[in-house]
């Protein structure tokens, strides 16, 4: 946080579109570079009459300039930013050259650093510090991730591009579905996510519910503000693979399992129901023919945790896996949608 004497903080709204924020951060860096040296260590001749003209520019440095300098040069160098003094004021601390800035909403506005906070890091930034112990396996997508993601069956795969559609001991090709749906929901739709890579079904395939059980209640301890719990499979058993064609191309079906309370309590299995057939809505709205529709069946599959947790079928054993991994990528603006209608009507609170 920079402050400049008798400047109040600046309030910042992110405008623009996440696919060009890579650049946009590049240019902007190297612009704040390029007048940091140029303001602090001097500059040459050529440049000193024009920069002489300019407020609180004076022999090659700076003094307390006015925030509206401030704003011309950050919206020229960073043109993804708006900024807006605030009326709120802050102790004189001199030598110091910007207003504290103020992000708002920093649970759903990403900036030109997101990538840094949210799951898969890109190749080449550093990477996060290590997870706590209890946590061991779990992809931290942020310090207030909305979304958990994991697999309660890691060793399903995907036969026509497997080879095999069962791996057990490893985490299969139904893991590679989850990295792409959390992948697209943080980079194409800026939800913050947290996915869990954690082995559920090995050695005991029994016990992986229980196992992911154990996964889920860490992850809603961790991190209260998630707000959608999904547990990503692929359906087996099926003659023929689940297809659609939507935007030209061939992709996996999508079936939505919900629990009920027919076995174990569960008290709030009407309001999973309600949520899955709202999601099956809006991919029916946004990409007809993605949605297998809603199944009810006995079990809980965890969705006792938490009100908006779903179990979901992406594909079947004969998908193929590009198959699996586009129907994902077209399920992340389904959940980001839907995701954005529930905050603004009721956010469900943590």
């Amino acid at each position: 946080m920079a402050i400049v004497e008798g400047i109040g903080p600046l309030n910042v709204y992110f405008i623009t579109n996440w696919r060009v924020r890579k650049g946009l951060r590049l240019f902007g860096r190297l612009f704040l570079l390029l007048l940091a040296g140029l303001l602090l260590f001097g500059v040459s001749s050529p440049l000193k009459p024009f920069l002489h003209r300019l407020p609180g520019v004076v022999a090659g440095y700076s003094y307390s300039l006015p925030t509206s300098f401030w704003q011309g040069v950050l919206e020229a160098g960073l043109p993804t930013l708006v900024l807006e003094a605030g009326q709120e004021s802050h102790p004189p601390q001199p030598g110091l050259l910007l207003p504290a800035v103020r992000v708002l909403n920093p649970d759903l506005v990403r900036f030109l650093t997101a990538e840094e906070e949210h799951y898969p890091l890109p190749e080449g930034q550093e990477s996060p510090p290590p997870p706590p112990a209890d946590l061991a396996g779990v992809e931290q997508g942020g310090r207030h991730p909305v979304v958990a993601i994991y697999n309660t069956h890691n060793a399903e795969g995907y036969a026509p591009s497997d080879g095999a559609d069962r791996f057990p001991g490893k985490n299969a090709s139904i893991s590679l579905v989850a990295a792409a749906l959390a992948q697209a929901l943080a980079e194409d739709y800026g939800v913050p996510v947290v996915r869990s890579d954690t082995i559920h079904d090995y050695p005991d395939f029994s016990q992986a519910y229980a196992n992911s059980e154990k996964t889920v209640r860490r992850l809603l301890a961790e991190y209260p503000s998630i707000q959608i719990v999904l547990d990503i499979h692929r359906d087996a058993g099926l003659k023929e693979p689940p297809v659609a064609y939507i935007n030209d191309q061939k992709v996996a079906q999508i079936l939505i399992v919900v629990g009920s309370d027919a076995r174990l309590e569960h008290p709030h299995w009407r309001q999973n129901e309600a949520f899955a057939r709202r999601l099956a809505a809006k991919m029916d709205e946004l990409y007809p023919g993605l949605s297998r529709g809603v199944r009810v069946q006995e079990g809980r599959y965890n969705q006792h945790l938490h009100p908006r947790a779903l179990l979901l079928e992406i594909g079947s054993s004969n998908n193929t896996l590009d198959q699996a991994e586009k129907a994902a990528q077209l399920l992340a603006r389904v959940v980001a949608e839907v995701l954005r209608e529930l905050q603004r009507e009721n956010p469900l609170s943590p």
